[in-house]
């Protein structure tokens, strides 16, 4: 009898160490706002858009202690649309991450739904980082802000040695006979030493319709249309493959933050379509960008970028600029402004027009939007 007591009084012991070290994470961010744009199809519009500065979430995230230095993870995380409570992401359940691996000394591994280097490694240095789709280049053809997460994907994550991180993610691409079909792999090197910050990445799409711009029809066949709204790129979506060359550093001095990133975006065998009538061949797109933010205080900080996107016949000036104020640990206010002006010859083949991400484009060359948002993360 005694000996049964102690064996049960071992197994409640070990249950009880083993929750200890696990843990399961609920989290989230909602943000909601007014937004002023001065041109929308034509006309003047005030009205509540979510996301603009960054999507509103809920997450979970959870570890588990499996002993040698390894542990299990996992995140689920979808995106909706505060004003209306839907999902967004195509309306997927945690269409934003959703992945398992084993994190060890020597790096971690993840499989499923995720974010890869060019969004990881250098869209947090450009304005991205402050803005997030406000801020983001035009329509966001070079990933700066994650339009293409890696479905059906394997990612490897080093720890960082000596400030440097190393990262590798494969999206196979599921057909049948065809291992290159709609595959994704991206690359990169992100390296911190002291106020220095620099990062290289690289990214390529098989059929970017489907793999990158969520379609579900390639291009070629019978009911294909662009999945791509964004006149700054719509008729370059049915290329071939897309590659994606970005870089970018940031610098600390005192409270300022100085960030520089380039962008490459190359656009191959572009197959003209009636949505994609680009008369076919490569494009490539090439992105300068400067930022700038400054902490005025504990609870005020300032930001500023500019952007310059040179397309094969049209060019986009972009100017960002506001301020973000504390008001808790949780809670924040949240102001930004964007102009930017088009040139040239669009992807559709009409006379370029502005197109500030996330909203709908204006009909002259210059768009100027407005927002004041509430934010608040649990």
């Amino acid at each position: 009898m005694k000996l049964k007591n102690v064996g049960m009084f071992m197994c409640c012991a070990a249950a009880g160490y083993a929750h200890a070290q696990s843990s399961v994470t609920l989290y989230g961010f909602v943000d909601e706002g007014l937004i002023y744009t001065n041109n929308q199809h034509g006309g003047s519009v005030v009205q509540t858009v979510t996301g603009q500065n960054n999507t509103s979430r809920l997450g979970f995230r959870g570890s588990e202690d499996l002993g040698g230095g390894l542990k299990a993870i996992f995140t689920l995380e979808n995106g909706f649309d505060t004003s209306s409570g839907k999902l967004l992401q195509g309306g997927r359940l945690f269409g934003r991450q959703a992945f398992v691996g084993i994190d060890s000394y020597y790096g971690t591994v993840t499989m499923g739904r995720q974010y890869e280097p060019v969004y990881e490694f250098v869209g947090t240095k450009s304005a991205v980082a402050q803005w997030s789709w406000f801020g983001t280049h035009p329509g966001d053809f070079d990933n700066m802000n994650s339009t293409a997460r890696v479905n059906n994907s394997i990612k490897y994550a080093s720890p960082s040695i000596h400030g440097l991180k190393l990262e590798g993610v494969l999206g196979l691409g599921g057909t049948p006979g065809n291992f290159g079909s709609n595959r994704v792999y991206s690359i990169g090197g992100d390296y911190n030493h002291g106020p220095f910050a620099l990062a290289v990445a690289f990214m390529n799409l098989n059929n970017p319709s489907v793999s990158g711009y969520d379609g579900t029809i390639s291009p070629g066949s019978a009911g294909y249309t662009s999945p791509v709204t964004n006149p700054v790129y719509s008729g370059y979506a049915s290329a071939s493959v897309v590659h994606i060359l970005a870089t970018g550093a940031t610098y600390a001095l005192g409270n300022a933050h100085l960030g520089l990133v380039y962008t490459n975006t190359h656009f191959i065998d572009v197959l003209p379509t009636a949505t994609t009538p680009f008369r076919g061949g490569s494009i490539a797109f090439n992105s300068y960008e400067a930022n700038v933010r400054y902490d005025l205080s504990p609870s005020l900080m300032l930001a500023a970028s500019y952007d310059y996107t040179d397309a094969d016949s049209a060019h986009y000036d972009q100017v960002n600029a506001g301020a973000d104020y504390v008001i808790s640990k949780r809670t924040d206010v949240n102001f930004v402004t964007v102009w930017q002006h088009a040139s040239g010859i669009d992807s559709t083949g009409k006379p370029a027009v502005a197109a500030i991400s996330s909203i709908s484009p204006s009909t002259r060359p210059d768009q100027v939007a407005v927002r004041l948002s509430l934010r608040h993360r649990f």
